[in-house]
């Protein structure tokens, strides 16, 4: 009979591998796409950051946030430097291109009358200005992580409060999960206010579309429409995990120490880069652009 440790070891397995596969599935089409000449939209610019943030996340699955089996050979101080910093900036790059993302697509189908109107212009031209903070903005709060992780061999002081595994982040911890925590938190707000008002204008547009009794005005003919039902998906999967993740960590963090718990949180923090390229390629017909 399967050992629990092996059961939860081969669905990881299967979860990353999935979820690596139909990223890179998906970033090969837009790289065609980019190769055959066809023009990059600014929307597919965030996504294709955001998919290579995923790819990152799983790939780096082996971090110091996440053991799966006993082993007895634990990363240096080098090493988990190195993992846990790569995982936490593409975690947080997923973050923070999750709600450029939402922030974009709200305002590019907002009406010509309204108040974010007068951003259409402005927000193509700065794009890359966005994007460009993202990075940044990650990098610096990721800074602590490489100064200050060690590898929990090397550490004496056993009355360490938080430690992950076979890594510490020692005393700078509880400053760094603060900074993370505003983070998230800003950006799921802007998520949640974003998403409200796309909601709002797509319920407006399914009145006008049974008042004027026309198939032709169907929300599913639009493609900013069907672009925006995604995105609304993807957020909505995105902050139904986030959720569970921060009920996980917590309980890892201030009630339960055992290995479990950080087994499910590693999982439910690789579920929404393991399922979202599953909500795009569905909107991509014939695999040409997906928006």
């Amino acid at each position: 009979m399967l050992t629990t440790d092996i059961c939860i070891g081969v669905f990881m397995i299967f979860q990353t591998t999935t979820g690596i596969l139909a990223n890179i599935f998906l970033l090969s089409l837009y790289i065609v796409n980019l190769l055959t000449g066809h023009k990059l939209r600014p929307l597919n610019v965030i996504l294709i950051q955001l998919i290579v943030a995923h790819i990152t996340m799983l790939v780096s699955k082996g971090s110091p946030e996440i053991q799966v089996f006993e082993i007895s050979k634990f990363p240096d101080d080098v090493g988990c430097k190195m993992l846990f910093f790569i995982y936490r900036l593409a975690q947080g790059l997923s973050v923070c291109f999750t709600c450029l993302l939402c922030s974009f697509q709200a305002i590019t189908i907002s009406p010509n009358h309204s108040t974010l109107s007068g951003f259409k212009a402005r927000i193509k031209e700065q794009l890359f200005t966005f994007c460009l903070l993202c990075w940044v903005l990650n990098i610096l709060i990721e800074i602590p992580v490489p100064i200050f992780v060690r590898g929990l061999k090397n550490i004496t002081n056993k009355t360490l409060k938080s430690h992950i595994i076979y890594c510490s982040m020692g005393m700078f911890i509880e400053i760094y999960f603060i900074m993370t925590t505003v983070r998230n938190v800003v950006c799921v707000g802007i998520m949640f206010c974003t998403s409200g008002y796309m909601v709002l204008l797509l319920h407006r547009h399914h009145r006008q579309v049974q008042n004027i009794h026309s198939t032709s005005f169907s929300p599913r003919a639009h493609p900013e429409v069907r672009a925006t039902q995604t995105i609304l998906l993807m957020m909505g999967i995105f902050v139904c995990f986030y959720l569970l993740h921060s009920i996980a960590f917590i309980s890892l963090t201030y009630l339960d120490t055992n290995q479990y718990w950080l087994t499910i949180s590693v999982i439910l923090s690789l579920c929404f880069p393991t399922l979202s390229p599953f909500v795009l390629l569905p909107r991509a017909p014939k695999y040409n652009c997906i928006f």
